[in-house]
């Protein structure tokens, strides 16, 4: 098993029952992850206000959690040719 970080976003809208969650991307290191946490907040914020919502709140979290290592294998494999993939293609 190998440890990654994973990024998350809770968003809280006007009128809507539940919060939302989002994963985002997973990371080696917990610094690389909250390196990324400010970006996370300001795309998800631009992006609410495009859609012309008025009032939000969003938090971010870097999650450690556990992962299998043929998991990664593609996610090493192309890191290394330097392309970022999101947590989707990491099966995490």
């Amino acid at each position: 098993m190998a440890t990654v970080w994973f990024l998350i976003a809770l968003i809280a809208l006007p009128g809507v029952s539940a919060i939302q969650y989002k994963g985002y991307y997973a990371y080696y290191t917990k610094e690389e992850c909250e390196l990324q946490r400010p970006h996370l907040e300001n795309f998800i914020a631009n992006k609410e206000m495009k859609e012309g919502i008025p009032a939000f709140y969003v938090e971010t979290y870097c999650l450690e959690m556990q992962a299998f290592e043929d998991q990664l294998r593609k996610y090493k494999e192309e890191k290394q040719k330097g392309i970022g993939l999101g947590a989707q293609n990491l099966g995490v």
